[in-house]
This record gives structure tokens, C-alpha cells and sequence, in this order.
């Protein structure tokens, strides 16, 4: 309990896999008792009274989320059979504190998510028990596996993070903060990633060498390294002043200042360009996206953007209008899916298909899809194997750009976005395809921000593409409206859409696009 009232909003998008297949799902409301607020858990398919002890009252996760989002409720999750839960609470109030749960988290490279309450930090994790020697509270720290819910708000700390495997992160927990007659250790506990190398320091230069040779600059090596070394527990060796810098200075002494493929800077006459690019690049989205250039769609969670994109695919294949607006040039497509399985991808492509009358004849030769859920394969050698096809494609569609994140890369980072977009715009340089990325919006209402600052992460992102494509909530349920801002094309206005299984439709009048989804207390019904 508390003297907060907890939120009951909550994010789905970045919500393990294993978490969202388990049957342990659970609904909860704020009540307040005697002058203290708790969350009471609810049966969600019923909506009586559900209990952590009853796996009778649990439910599916989608059928959570629905009745959470029809009710306003929020959404918890059972613990036990293997289901652990850490707390840490009241991290805002403790900044040393803070600071060993931040690196705890970045170290363990596993999920974790900010407290409904906006004061904590929860763990939510699997394949894992409480040591024998393991209380299971003390301060601000508790650890439960079972006979305990815990509330989800999916606002994770970290993208793209398992919570499958463990072991290690409890056991380092429980040592540090819950070994039963000893205080909490105040050694630093060794990180359990894998072994350090025998000789650190010369694995670090042998890593920023690396980093050279790729044509990286000493800023981006810079930031990498930190990153690395603080997964690695040398966080207090990698904020010195004078060892970072002085290593990667060293390396590129060492390796050159490497231009990858380069040729040497050659000044044209404008009159020699004038004559050459006589016309525009020509559009593969009409009036929004050319060839060879790349745009970010950007759109909320639950929002069904992998329909959206699924048929921005299709779209083109036939060289129809997307969702009946924007007319495509016929073409090429490629789907690169990093999230859904073959199967579901299939389900939804048929579902699609078969409402906008699309035969597999019509598009035959036209579209692919590439799946890399289960695929270990990097960016580069996916975009590389793309670059050398004899037959390009038209439109590539990479859904979602967060997955194509490289171990040790943060979103938030300017310097790791920046080197990722990098190179999906030298990919459509290349190959001449439209490139679309599929991204997340940042955190709360959107609803006050311009498309090129919608993404989450770094503000590199809406700068560093040619077309941002944002999604907006509109104040009426499956209502939305697409803005643009856009770099090589005039000004496009702002288009509504209406969500109705499995498609969006354009909305040509009678919606005040400017209503856009401030807040539940906003939220109204549509009298369609």
C-alpha cells in the first residue's frame, strides 16, 4: 500500500514474449483505504474479484489488456512456477541508489520496468528461485516467487530485453541486498555477462581498433566503449576522465582515420548537375516517400501499425492506394519482420488480403518477406545481402527499427542512432529502394508534438530521415490522424483514419482532426 494512487496506464510494446504467453494475467484498481491507497486485482474475463493464489481467475494476456483498457483498469501478472518478481522501491528518493539499480539493470541486460507508482523499479522474471539463504524483504528491496501479483506497466527501461534465464540477476540481488543475518554487501559484485578477458585494457583497444577500421569517429568509439564497459561492470574505470579518450585516441593512431570505401571529395559544377538530375526523383508513396530515400513511422502501441505497414506492402505490390489514399507505384516490396512469426504474419497478410479483394495472382513475384524473429543475423549482413540483388526492391519495410539495435546501443543515445540510421540511408543510397522504419513513440500523450518529435529515443531520429510518418491518437476510439513532416517534398496536410479489422480507411470529413487523445478523462465513443 500507499499514500500515491498508482496509475493504471500502461505500455505493451515492449512487453517480453514469454510474459505475454503465459496465462498469469490479472486486472487491478486503485482503492483507497483508510487513508491508504492498494491495488486490488480483478478477474479480468469477469471482472470479480481475482486473487495472486487462484489460477482460476487468471487469464490471457490480450484478454487483460482488453477489459484494462474498456474499464480503466491496469494490468498484473501472477508470480510462481518459476515466475519471480523483484521491487526496488522508492528509487527517485536515493540517488546512490538509483545509480546501483540503473547499473544493476544495464549489467544484467534483462527486463526491467518503471513502477505504476513512478517511484520504483519492478522485475518481472522467469527460470529463477529465491536461495535458501535469501530473505525475501529488507528497506526497499523485496523479492517474491509466488503467492504475489505484480502490477505491469510495460514501461520498460530498456528495449528488446528477455526476462527468461534468470538465475544470475536474482542471485546477485538476494547476495547484495537480502543475504539473511549479514547486511547487505558493499562490494562490488563481479558481473556475471561473461568472463572479462585476461587483459582488459588490451581488449579495449583491440575493440576500438575494430571500430576504427569500420570508419567510425572518436566520438561515436567513445561512446560505444563507455557503453560496452559499463555492461561489462568497469563503469567506474570508464568515467575517468583520461582512459577512454586516451584509448581511442590510441587506436585510431594506430589504425588511421579510415574513410571505408571512399572516394576523395570532388566538388561538381552546378551547371554539371543542373544537366544531370533534370527531374526529381521519382515517388514510390505518392507525395510522401521517393526512391532511395528513408522514412520513420512512428505510431503509438496498440495502434496496429504492423497492419498498417503489412499494407503499405501490399500496396505497392498491386500499385493501389494505401489504405485508399496515397496512391503507390507498382513495384517491388519487401517486408523485414524482427517481431512476428511466419504464422501470424501469413494470418494478418490473408486477413488483409482478402478485404481489399488482393489475390495472390495479382502480386505474384511483387512481395516478400523476410522473418528474423528466431534469426541471429546483424543488420549489416542483412542489408549487405540486400545491396547485391540482381532484381531490387522498390519499397524494404523494417518492422521495428528497436530490434535492429546492436548489443550495448541505447535508443536514447544520439551517437548509436545516428550510426544506425547511417546505415540504412546508405542502403537506400545504394540499392535505390524507399526505405520505411517502423518505430515506437516516446512515453504520455503525443498529442502537443510534431511528427519529427514523436520517436522515442535519441531526437536523432527524426532528423537524421527524409519522411517522418507520424500516428496520432484521435479523442474517438480506433480513430487516428497521420502528419508528416517531410524534407524533399512540399507540405502535406494532416489525414484522418478509422481503424475496422483488419485495415485503416482514410477519413475524407465529419472528425475534427485536431481532437486528438489527451488523456482517458478525454476519451469518447464513436456513434458509428
Amino acid at each position: 500500500m500507499g499514500s500515491n494512487k498508482a496509475s493504471v496506464e500502461f505500455e505493451v510494446e515492449h512487453i517480453p514474449q514469454a510474459m505475454m504467453e503465459a496465462r498469469r494475467w490479472l486486472a487491478w484498481r486503485p482503492v483507497e483505504r483508510d487513508g491508504k491507497w492498494t491495488k486490488v486485482p480483478i478477474e479480468a474475463a469477469t471482472g470479480d474479484p481475482g486473487s495472486s493464489t487462484d489460477p482460476a481467475t487468471w487469464t490471457d494476456f490480450n484478454t487483460a489488456i482488453n477489459a484494462a483498457t474498456d474499464n480503466g483498469w491496469g494490468i498484473g501478472f501472477a508470480l510462481g512456477d518459476g515466475w519471480l518478481g523483484i521491487d526496488f522501491d522508492h528509487v527517485n528518493e536515493d540517488k546512490a541508489f538509483y545509480d546501483e539499480v540503473m547499473a544493476l539493470c544495464h549489467r544484467q541486460r534483462t527486463y526491467a520496468e518503471e513502477s505504476v507508482s513512478g517511484t520504483g523499479v519492478h522485475m518481472i522474471l522467469r527460470d529463477a528461485s529465491i536461495p535458501e539463504w535469501s530473505q525475501n524483504r529488507r528497506g526497499p528491496v523485496e523479492i517474491y516467487q509466488s503467492g504475489r501479483y505484480f502490477t505491469v506497466s510495460g514501461k520498460a527501461l530498456h528495449y528488446g530485453l528477455d526476462c527468461t534465464d534468470a538465475q544470475d540477476i536474482v542471485d546477485e540481488v538476494c547476495n547484495r541486498y537480502l543475504r539473511r543475518h549479514h547486511p547487505a554487501p558493499v562490494t562490488k559484485v563481479s558481473p556475471v555477462t561473461g568472463a572479462l578477458p585476461s587483459d582488459p585494457s588490451a581488449d579495449d583497444f583491440a575493440y576500438c581498433c575494430d571500430l576504427a577500421r569500420k570508419g567510425l569517429r572518436q566520438h561515436e568509439v567513445e561512446e560505444l566503449l563507455r557503453i560496452r564497459m559499463d555492461a561489462q561492470g568497469r563503469a567506474e574505470k570508464a568515467a575517468r576522465p583520461d582512459y577512454v579518450p586516451r584509448t581511442v585516441a590510441a587506436a585510431i593512431a594506430k589504425v588511421g582515420v579510415v574513410e571505408p570505401e571512399m572516394k576523395p571529395v570532388a566538388p561538381r559544377a552546378l551547371g554539371d548537375i543542373l544537366e544531370e538530375h533534370v527531374e526529381k526523383t521519382p515517388y514510390v508513396i505518392d507525395q510522401i516517400l521517393r526512391r532511395g530515400e528513408v522514412a520513420a513511422l512512428i505510431a503509438p502501441p496498440k495502434c496496429r501499425k504492423s497492419f498498417l505497414v503489412a499494407d503499405l506492402a501490399l500496396a505497392c505490390a498491386e500499385g493501389r492506394r494505401w489504405f485508399g489514399q496515397w496512391l503507390m507505384t507498382k513495384g517491388r516490396a519487401l517486408l523485414v519482420d524482427n517481431e512476428l512469426s511466419e504464422n501470424e504474419i501469413s494470418d494478418r497478410m490473408r486477413a488483409i488480403m482478402e478485404a481489399t479483394n488482393c489475390s495472390p495472382a495479382s502480386i505474384a513475384g511483387r512481395l516478400d518477406v523476410l522473418s528474423l524473429r528466431e534469426s541471429e543475423q546483424s543488420l549489416d549482413h542483412v542489408l549487405g545481402s540486400l545491396k547485391g540483388l540482381e532484381n531490387p526492391y522498390d519499397l524494404v519495410i523494417f518492422d521495428a527499427l528497436y530490434m535492429f539495435l546492436e548489443k550495448g546501443m541505447d535508443e536514447n543515445g544520439n551517437a548509436d542512432m545516428t550510426y544506425l540510421l547511417r546505415k540504412f540511408r546508405r542502403f537506400a543510397s545504394a540499392s535505390g529502394a524507399a526505405c520505411v522504419l517502423v518505430h515506437h513513440t516516446s512515453k504520455g500523450v503525443q498529442a502537443t508534438k510534431d511528427p519529427i518529435d514523436l520517436g522515442a529515443g535519441a531526437g536523432a531520429l527524426g532528423r537524421a530521415v527524409d519522411s517522418n510518418i507520424g500516428i496520432f491518437r484521435h479523442s474517438i476510439d480506433d480513430h487516428f490522424v497521420m502528419k508528416f513532416t517531410l524534407r524533399s517534398s512540399p507540405p502535406v496536410g494532416a489525414l484522418g483514419m478509422k481503424w475496422s479489422y483488419p485495415c485503416f480507411s482514410s477519413i475524407t470529413g465529419g472528425v475534427d482532426l485536431n481532437d486528438l487523445y489527451t488523456g482517458p478523462a478525454k476519451k469518447k465513443r464513436s456513434d458509428d
